[in-house]
């Protein structure tokens, strides 16, 4: 490999490393936050991808008598057994069955404590600019009180949520 292709090869690896960095004018726009995008009737809501084990297909949810309105049940994730939550609920939306888009979210509270989400639909992946974001006031009550912060990106509406706040009294 000579020196000028090495070179082009450390140029495209450092622009794909800024690439979810550039705002739409191809500008450095400062730190990001990667998230994981998805949607409950027709909002986005973001989570940051450090808090997300997987996603999945919704398959068989084993209900759990006597479990909180919002537990739709458990599953099982390679011999690791699972709530699964109804974020619909959750944040004050009717709820609706499970569809070919549905997903659930695996996430990791701590070492020891995962929690699956179910959600309409998955998205993307984004890298969000942390300059986009509003920060929620902490004095919310109910359901506003799980989210971070709101962006304006990119012509969306992304809420982002704040899994710790969400599941807090959940794993004691």
């Amino acid at each position: 490999m000579s020196v000028a292709t090495k070179s082009a090869t450390a140029d495209s690896t450092s622009n794909l490393a800024l690439d979810g960095m550039l705002d739409e004018e191809g500008q450095y726009s400062g730190p990001s936050v990667r998230c994981v995008l998805f949607e409950l009737d027709d909002e986005v809501y973001g989570i940051n991808v450090k808090k997300i084990r997987e996603v999945l297909r919704v398959g068989h949810i084993r209900q759990v008598q006597g479990a909180d309105p919002t537990v739709l049940g458990v599953i099982n994730v390679r011999g690791v057994i699972v709530s699964v939550i109804d974020t619909r609920m959750t944040y004050g939306l009717n709820t609706k069955q499970p569809d070919d888009l549905s997903r659930i979210i695996i996430v990791e509270l701590d070492e020891d404590n995962i929690v699956g989400m179910l959600v309409d639909s998955v998205m993307e992946v984004k890298d969000i600019p942390e300059k986009q974001f509003e920060p929620m006031s902490s004095t919310k009550e109910n359901a506003s009180r799980y989210l971070q912060g709101i962006a304006h990106y990119q012509g969306d509406v992304i809420i982002l949520i704040d899994v710790d706040s969400m599941f807090a009294g959940a794993v004691e």
